[in-house]
């Protein structure tokens, strides 16, 4: 246990509003988030009590230029140990040391090279006294940006000069119709994997009776044009997409229904759907049936080993929301503040493979997801460390609107709690390069084998993230996926 003090100045060199400033939390080097036990104190720096050592400070800013990010200070790499952090200079440090490491051996564009030079000097100014407080944000916002590019071009590099032949693209195949509708015609030019919903709500309204008659059709048009599919999910807690018999049953009878499910599930498309997503955000998130840690992880090896008895040829993935955990640290989940102690998706995982569970794949959702990509690009590695293929299962970010208004899905608990703005705001531009920038990322990186864009057409789970506007008129992410194919996969 550790007494540490944050200090987070704004650009006039006053405190941030307060809650910006219990925003702040604390994590180890692999992002495992410490509860946020916190005090403002009468000189508004913030007061952190903390039980990992090395550890990373984390803070949600309004930063000028750049948008409404989770900003991270990490000393450089190695975290630290003492008991103050002066937030805003050490994180731009953290992201100059970050760009220098990526952009190694690298010719940087005169726009990368720009913001790193730009945050340097801000920094020397800020030093020497000149608009102290607003040139450190300044630095800050330039710092992000330059790892940001050097990170882009390192792995533009290593994506490029090696194209996949092994990494899957694909969408959610949610609201197919007909073969004829432009819906359909503009899937299959972009992807060769697509998702299927099995909730249990849809497939089993009634306990016995099984409806599979929108995944038979949807299958049909998927197999006659060579897409691979994916059953999602076996498993869901989430209150919203599971019929009233199944909330009614104690934990045992649950657990009996799940295996019978996943069995009748896996068993009826044996050998036409080969991968699935065995278990959803069962890490304390979707939890509507008021399980316990133990129930979640024992219901997790239900699924798995009710896929594995139905298909032993089929692909197991267990699926994760929310992979920086910051819930974690503010104790909430989507049905509201919990006292207890969460579950983090990596410990979650780490409690499988001690529980001696079979699976094959981790499963990661990415929604917005309020950071920049030198960090999820860290936090990747922290999941590679695993030890298993990694699938991106769900992910979007927001595409604007075309007129004066849109669809929008953000009374999720899931996007109100993690959502940001990324390089200005979003909009159709940003959306096709923030989906640019995390492609190739993700095909410059050999342990992930699959990448799934949530919503293909609006009206959209991430609020306008989908691929088409409701009239099927496709946004600018659509032909930026088809250009960048062409770079990071192999031609057939």
């Amino acid at each position: 246990m550790q007494t540490i003090h944050i200090r987070l100045d704004d650009a006039g060199g006053n405190p941030w509003p307060k809650p910006v400033l219990e925003s702040i939390y604390a994590s180890d080097m692999e992002f495992e988030p410490d509860e946020r036990r916190q005090r403002i104190l009468t000189d508004d720096t913030v007061e952190l009590t903390i039980t990992k050592s090395p550890y990373m400070v984390h803070a949600k800013l309004n930063l000028p230029l750049y948008g409404n990010i989770w900003v991270t200070a990490d000393n450089q790499g190695q975290g630290y140990t003492g008991g103050f952090v002066d937030f805003i200079t050490e994180a731009a440090n953290t992201y100059l040391f970050h760009a220098a490491k990526l952009g190694e051996g690298l010719d940087l564009s005169p726009a990368v090279q720009g913001h790193i030079d730009a945050a340097r000097e801000f920094l020397h100014l800020a030093n020497r006294g000149n608009s102290t407080p607003e040139n450190r944000l300044y630095a800050l916002s330039h710092a992000i940006y330059g790892a940001e590019g050097a990170l882009f071009a390192s792995s533009q590099r290593k994506a490029f000069s090696n194209p996949r032949d092994d990494l899957l693209l694909g969408c959610n195949f949610s609201r197919f119709t007909s073969p004829g509708a432009r819906y359909a015609k503009f899937f299959q030019e972009a992807f060769d994997f697509a998702t299927l919903p099995f909730y249990p709500g849809r497939t089993v309204p009634q306990e016995g009776c099984y409806q599979y008659e929108y995944i038979d059709q949807a299958l049909g048009f998927l197999e006659q044009n060579h897409i691979r599919a994916k059953g999602h999910p076996l498993w869901f807690g989430h209150g919203e997409v599971n019929p009233q018999w199944l909330k009614e049953k104690p934990f045992d009878q649950l657990q009996t229904c799940a295996r019978e499910i996943a069995h009748h599930h896996v068993e009826r498309y044996r050998g036409r759907i080969q991968v699935w997503d065995a278990m959803n955000e069962a890490h304390d998130w979707a939890n509507c049936f008021g399980l316990t840690q133990p129930q979640l992880t024992e219901l997790t090896r239900t699924c798995c080993d009710a896929l594995r008895e139905a298909n032993p040829e089929a692909q197991s993935i267990v699926n994760v929301c929310l992979p920086f955990a910051e819930y974690v640290a503010g104790r909430y989940t989507c049905y509201g503040s919990l006292p207890e102690h969460l579950r983090s998706p990596l410990r979650y995982f780490r409690d499988l493979l001690e529980a001696g569970i079979s699976f094959d794949v981790v499963g990661i959702q990415l929604y917005f997801p309020a950071r920049d990509m030198v960090m999820v690009n860290r936090l990747l590695d922290v999941y590679a460390s695993l030890g298993k293929p990694i699938h991106i299962t769900e992910m979007g970010v927001d595409g604007g609107t075309r007129g004066p208004s849109g669809s929008s899905a953000r009374n999720w608990p899931q996007l109100s709690h993690s959502e940001g703005t990324w390089h200005g705001g979003w909009n159709e531009t940003t959306q096709a390069d923030w989906m640019e920038q995390f492609y190739t990322l993700a095909a410059s990186r050999p342990e992930i084998k699959a990448l799934t864009w949530w919503d293909f057409i609006e009206p959209s789970f991430s609020g306008n993230g989908a691929f088409l506007y409701q009239d099927e008129n496709p946004r600018e992410i659509y032909f930026r996926l088809l250009a960048l194919k062409n770079r990071i996969l192999k031609k057939k």
